[in-house]
Protein backbone atom coordinates (compact mmCIF):
# COMPACT_ATOMS: atom_id res chain seq x y z
CA UNK A 1 0.00 0.00 0.00
CA UNK A 2 1.32 3.43 -0.93
CA UNK A 3 1.23 6.11 1.74
CA UNK A 4 0.43 9.76 1.17
CA UNK A 5 4.03 10.96 1.42
CA UNK A 6 5.18 8.50 -1.24
CA UNK A 7 2.27 9.50 -3.46
CA UNK A 8 3.18 13.20 -3.28
CA UNK A 9 6.77 12.42 -4.25
CA UNK A 10 5.62 10.56 -7.39
CA UNK A 11 5.97 12.42 -10.66
CA UNK A 12 2.93 13.10 -12.78
CA UNK A 13 3.66 11.96 -16.31
CA UNK A 14 2.77 13.80 -19.50
CA UNK A 15 0.55 10.88 -20.49
CA UNK A 16 -1.48 11.19 -17.27
CA UNK A 17 -1.86 14.92 -17.89
CA UNK A 18 -3.00 14.33 -21.46
CA UNK A 19 -5.53 11.72 -20.28
CA UNK A 20 -6.90 14.12 -17.67
CA UNK A 21 -7.21 16.89 -20.25
CA UNK A 22 -8.97 14.64 -22.75
CA UNK A 23 -11.42 13.41 -20.11
CA UNK A 24 -12.34 16.99 -19.08
CA UNK A 25 -16.01 17.80 -19.70
CA UNK A 26 -18.55 20.50 -18.88
CA UNK A 27 -19.53 18.79 -15.63
CA UNK A 28 -15.92 18.98 -14.44
CA UNK A 29 -15.67 22.74 -14.87
CA UNK A 30 -19.22 23.90 -14.16
CA UNK A 31 -18.21 25.07 -10.69
CA UNK A 32 -15.68 27.40 -12.30
CA UNK A 33 -18.62 29.52 -13.38
CA UNK A 34 -19.91 29.76 -9.81
CA UNK A 35 -16.82 31.20 -8.11
CA UNK A 36 -15.17 33.38 -10.73
CA UNK A 37 -14.61 36.30 -8.38
CA UNK A 38 -13.09 34.19 -5.59
CA UNK A 39 -9.42 33.42 -5.22
CA UNK A 40 -9.25 29.70 -4.50
CA UNK A 41 -5.73 29.48 -3.16
CA UNK A 42 -6.05 32.05 -0.38
CA UNK A 43 -4.59 31.10 2.95
CA UNK A 44 -7.36 32.19 5.30
CA UNK A 45 -8.25 31.26 8.84
CA UNK A 46 -11.34 29.29 9.77
CA UNK A 47 -13.13 32.39 11.13
CA UNK A 48 -12.41 34.26 7.91
CA UNK A 49 -13.72 31.26 5.97
CA UNK A 50 -16.97 31.28 8.02
CA UNK A 51 -17.42 35.04 7.53
CA UNK A 52 -16.84 34.66 3.78
CA UNK A 53 -19.47 31.90 3.69
CA UNK A 54 -21.98 34.12 5.48
CA UNK A 55 -21.25 36.99 3.11
CA UNK A 56 -21.73 34.76 0.09
CA UNK A 57 -25.02 33.41 1.48
CA UNK A 58 -26.36 36.93 1.90
CA UNK A 59 -25.41 37.74 -1.73
CA UNK A 60 -26.81 34.44 -3.05
CA UNK A 61 -29.69 35.91 -5.10
CA UNK A 62 -27.57 38.68 -6.59
CA UNK A 63 -24.83 36.24 -7.56
CA UNK A 64 -27.35 33.86 -9.14
CA UNK A 65 -28.76 36.68 -11.27
CA UNK A 66 -25.29 37.82 -12.35
CA UNK A 67 -24.32 34.21 -13.14
CA UNK A 68 -27.38 33.67 -15.33
CA UNK A 69 -26.58 36.84 -17.31
CA UNK A 70 -22.92 35.84 -17.73
CA UNK A 71 -23.83 32.31 -18.85
CA UNK A 72 -25.69 33.75 -21.83
CA UNK A 73 -22.51 35.38 -23.17
CA UNK A 74 -19.26 33.97 -24.47
CA UNK A 75 -16.39 34.26 -22.01
CA UNK A 76 -13.48 36.61 -22.70
CA UNK A 77 -9.98 35.24 -23.21
CA UNK A 78 -8.77 36.36 -19.77
CA UNK A 79 -11.71 34.54 -18.17
CA UNK A 80 -10.92 31.36 -20.14
CA UNK A 81 -7.29 31.63 -19.05
CA UNK A 82 -8.34 32.00 -15.42
CA UNK A 83 -10.67 29.01 -15.77
CA UNK A 84 -7.88 26.89 -17.24
CA UNK A 85 -5.60 27.80 -14.31
CA UNK A 86 -8.34 26.92 -11.85
CA UNK A 87 -9.12 23.67 -13.68
CA UNK A 88 -5.42 22.75 -13.60
CA UNK A 89 -5.32 23.41 -9.86
CA UNK A 90 -8.43 21.28 -9.33
CA UNK A 91 -7.01 18.44 -11.44
CA UNK A 92 -3.82 18.35 -9.40
CA UNK A 93 -5.78 18.67 -6.14
CA UNK A 94 -8.10 15.80 -7.16
CA UNK A 95 -5.08 13.63 -7.94
CA UNK A 96 -3.54 14.40 -4.55
CA UNK A 97 -6.78 13.73 -2.67
CA UNK A 98 -7.04 10.26 -4.28
CA UNK A 99 -10.81 10.03 -4.10
CA UNK A 100 -11.18 11.66 -0.70
CA UNK A 101 -13.43 14.68 -0.28
CA UNK A 102 -11.69 17.95 0.50
CA UNK A 103 -14.46 18.77 2.98
CA UNK A 104 -13.51 15.78 5.13
CA UNK A 105 -9.95 17.05 5.68
CA UNK A 106 -8.81 19.13 8.60
CA UNK A 107 -7.71 22.72 8.00
CA UNK A 108 -4.04 21.73 8.39
CA UNK A 109 -4.39 18.94 5.82
CA UNK A 110 -6.13 21.32 3.40
CA UNK A 111 -3.34 23.87 3.79
CA UNK A 112 -0.74 21.16 3.28
CA UNK A 113 -2.40 19.85 0.11
CA UNK A 114 -2.90 23.38 -1.23
CA UNK A 115 0.79 24.12 -0.66
CA UNK A 116 1.78 20.91 -2.45
CA UNK A 117 -0.59 21.73 -5.28
CA UNK A 118 0.99 25.15 -5.66
CA UNK A 119 4.45 23.59 -5.77
CA UNK A 120 3.40 21.05 -8.41
CA UNK A 121 1.75 23.77 -10.51
CA UNK A 122 4.81 25.97 -10.27
CA UNK A 123 6.85 23.08 -11.68
CA UNK A 124 4.26 22.35 -14.39
CA UNK A 125 3.70 25.85 -15.75
CA UNK A 126 2.48 24.56 -19.11
CA UNK A 127 -0.53 22.67 -17.71
CA UNK A 128 -2.98 25.62 -17.86
CA UNK A 129 -1.89 26.33 -21.45
CA UNK A 130 -2.46 22.67 -22.33
CA UNK A 131 -5.96 22.88 -20.82
CA UNK A 132 -6.93 26.10 -22.61
CA UNK A 133 -7.97 24.51 -25.96
CA UNK A 134 -10.19 22.01 -24.14
CA UNK A 135 -11.76 24.80 -22.05
CA UNK A 136 -12.43 26.78 -25.27
CA UNK A 137 -13.99 23.71 -26.90
CA UNK A 138 -16.26 23.13 -23.90
CA UNK A 139 -17.28 26.81 -23.95
CA UNK A 140 -18.16 26.60 -27.66
CA UNK A 141 -20.24 23.46 -27.11
CA UNK A 142 -22.03 25.12 -24.21
CA UNK A 143 -22.93 28.15 -26.29
CA UNK A 144 -24.04 26.02 -29.27
CA UNK A 145 -26.31 24.04 -26.96
CA UNK A 146 -27.83 27.30 -25.69
CA UNK A 147 -28.94 28.25 -29.21
CA UNK A 148 -30.68 24.90 -29.72
CA UNK A 149 -32.95 25.31 -26.71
Amino acid sequence: MINFKDFIEEEITEQEIDELIESLEWEDIIELYDTEDLILDEDISSTQRIKMGQKMKSRKALLALARSVKLKRAAAMNVLTRRSKTAARKMIMRKMLKGRDKGELSAAEKNSIEARTSRVLSMMKNLPQKLLPKIREIEKKRLQGKDNK
